[in-house]
């Protein structure tokens, strides 16, 4: 055990798996501490050991020529060997132009309503309500401007660079990241192919601790990687929120080497959205997507997404990046007008249902002959306002396409959740449940929340089929294997 420990000399972290950075990028939505005003001496103990630090393996060679302003994503210049996750694999990811926008929630910090916007995109493949869609996102250039001067590479921000192979690296098995082209930049690696926000692991904040020349900032990031300091290390980085650029925001005189961020920290991945439409609307020429911004640490794709749609002007159409995922069994086809679907979403989770009962009500009114089973539909959000086109719910409701609708909310007058409104139906639900053409559709943000709703289920099937808690939950797990109970949900 160390009392101090010179990490002066020390220039390593580990490197971050690619699955492992996938579950490492949250949306994360607890209160961070605040950089400016914490004392980082409070977390330093008398005496720790840090995590082992690893060695950097690349470096960074300038041409001393101005890279050529390029538009697209870097991450497009990378050829066949990077892989985008769950892309369908006859498209390739393209950049598509924003024909449409509309606020469909406005934000409400009183109750903590976010605010919520549709897109319309340009679309060049064939989807059915359900399907998703990869969005590559690029950082902010405010910080990655931030980062830059940290890194002091202003003046070489925009220089052609490479990345290569340090001679006799330690790693013998390490390689160029396919995320990063050939040829790019240091803004370029920045803003399109490294993430930022990110939570960062114990090694890393050892290695860390070899980039600043501060003692006192040395010692928190080494000990914070310690097993000893486990309790801090949960507490700021893992309850908190406290994420990398923020840990640099702390430590004002740590400098990685841009080579080293390259190495290490994880790849911007895309985000997937639900496609909120039917294709039988507006064919296969557009789509649309909801999103939602957090007033407090938005995520990266959705603070793009919200500068972009700023910039929309007539002359000067703002376009992203998209490209279509592979299908699953959670879509709605011209198979399942015949079937019933028991459709249970929370807040933007309601959005593949509207493509789901958008694109029903194209079949009713194209099929008007043929025999098409029932909807039922249970949603809650933050506030009555808060629930997605609202209107467009009780006119399919009124007319049929819809044969039962029912709305909560957990803020204001008389609140209540979805659970209860699944519990008042009881006796109905589960008899509409074990029919044969029955299936339960599940989208809900957070997978507390979908955890919630199977327990508001569990107890239905309790309730009315007088079951233990083992017996109704392996009833559920039975319906899921059956493909009758289907989820949709995300972090």
């Amino acid at each position: 055990i160390f009392k101090t420990f010179n990490l002066s000399k020390i220039r390593t972290f580990p490197t971050l798996l690619f699955w492992r950075s996938c579950l490492l990028q949250p949306s994360l939505t607890c209160e961070s501490p605040n950089p400016n005003k914490m004392d980082i001496g409070a977390y330093i103990l008398s005496e720790y050991i840090p995590a082992k630090p690893l060695v950097g393996n690349l470096e960074v060679c300038f041409t001393g020529k101005e890279q050529t302003q390029i538009d697209t994503c870097a991450q497009l210049r990378c050829g066949e060997v990077l892989k985008f996750p769950f892309a369908r694999p006859d498209f390739q990811p393209r950049s598509v132009v924003i024909k449409g926008n509309t606020l469909l929630v406005a934000a409400d910090k009183a109750t903590e309503t976010k605010r919520v916007v549709e897109l319309t995109l340009e679309s060049s493949f064939d989807y059915q309500p359900g399907d998703t869609i990869g969005i590559v996102p690029s950082n902010k250039p405010e910080l990655v401007e931030k980062l830059l001067h940290r890194l002091e590479l202003k003046d070489q921000a925009d220089t052609s660079c490479h990345l290569k192979l340090v001679l006799h690296c330690a790693n013998k098995s390490a390689k160029l990241p396919a995320h990063i082209p050939t040829a790019t930049s240091p803004r370029e690696i920045l803003t399109h192919c490294l993430s930022l926000c990110f939570v960062p692991q114990k090694q890393l904040l050892s290695a860390l601790a070899g980039f600043t020349s501060n003692e006192r900032e040395r010692s928190f990031l080494a000990c914070l990687s310690s097993k000893q300091a486990t309790k801090h290390y949960n507490s700021l980085i893992l309850e908190q929120g406290l994420l990398f650029m923020e840990i640099l925001k702390l430590c004002g005189d740590c400098r990685p080497p841009l080579a080293f961020l390259a190495e290490h920290l994880p790849r911007l991945l895309p985000r997937p959205y639900s496609i909120a439409n039917s294709p039988l609307e507006a064919g296969d020429q557009e789509l649309r997507i909801i999103y939602s911004l957090l007033s407090h640490k938005p995520g990266v794709t959705t603070s793009m997404l919200e500068a972009r749609v700023q910039q929309i002007n007539p002359e000067q159409p703002a376009n992203v990046v998209i490209y279509p995922r592979v299908n699953n069994a959670f879509r709605y086809t011209e198979q399942d007008l015949g079937s019933n679907q028991i459709l249970i979403a929370v807040g933007t989770g309601l959005a593949p249902f509207l493509g789901f009962l958008a694109h029903k009500e194209k079949l009713i009114s194209q099929q008007p002959q043929r025999e098409r089973g029932h909807s039922w539909l249970y949603v809650g959000a933050k506030t009555p306002e808060a629930i997605l086109k609202r209107d467009q719910l009780e006119a399919w409701h009124k007319s049929a396409v819809l044969e039962r609708l029912r709305m909560c909310h957990s803020r204001g007058e008389s609140p209540g959740y979805v659970q209860e409104m699944l519990a008042e139906d009881g006796e109905d639900l589960v008899k509409f449940i074990l029919k044969p053409e029955t299936v339960i559709y599940v989208c809900a943000d957070g997978a507390k929340i979908s955890q919630s709703i199977a327990n508001g289920l569990s107890l239905c099937l309790q309730k009315v089929l007088h079951l233990t808690e083992e017996e109704s939950f392996r009833q559920l797990k039975e319906l899921k294997a059956q493909g009758k109970y289907r989820e949709d949900v995300w972090l």
